[in-house]
């Protein structure tokens, strides 16, 4: 079976358009836009978790920088859903510093997802 070559940096920029999107919608209806705001997270967050599960073991210097901007993003927006925060845009200043270090790493332009 051929390996499964995915583009973090598209997988990003994905995330920035369904946000795009988002806020759009939450021009017209509010509360929908909110909604979509927090499920334009899923395809981004559902990747990282799934890769982090895969290799536990080989990870990179660069992996683990962004292993802790996942849990950051994962932990903020917990705490947006219960109500202790209302700070939505914290979770694109996440966003923005996981494509940061993709960018400026050497090794990950493009990453085998087995």
């Amino acid at each position: 079976m051929a390996e499964k070559k995915f583009s973090e940096r598209k997988l990003i920029l994905f995330t920035v358009g369904l946000l795009i999107v988002a806020g759009l919608i939450r021009l017209v209806n509010y509360k929908v836009g909110l909604v979509f705001f927090y499920l334009s997270f899923i395809p981004f967050v559902w990747h990282r978790v799934r890769f982090y599960l895969r290799n536990k073991t080989n990870l990179s210097s660069v992996d683990k920088y962004r292993k802790i901007t996942l849990i950051v993003m994962l932990a903020t927006i917990v705490m947006n859903i219960i109500g202790l925060q209302d700070i939505e845009f914290f979770l694109l200043f996440i966003l923005a510093i996981d494509y940061l270090i993709i960018v400026n790493s050497k090794n990950t332009t493009v990453v085998n997802d087995k």
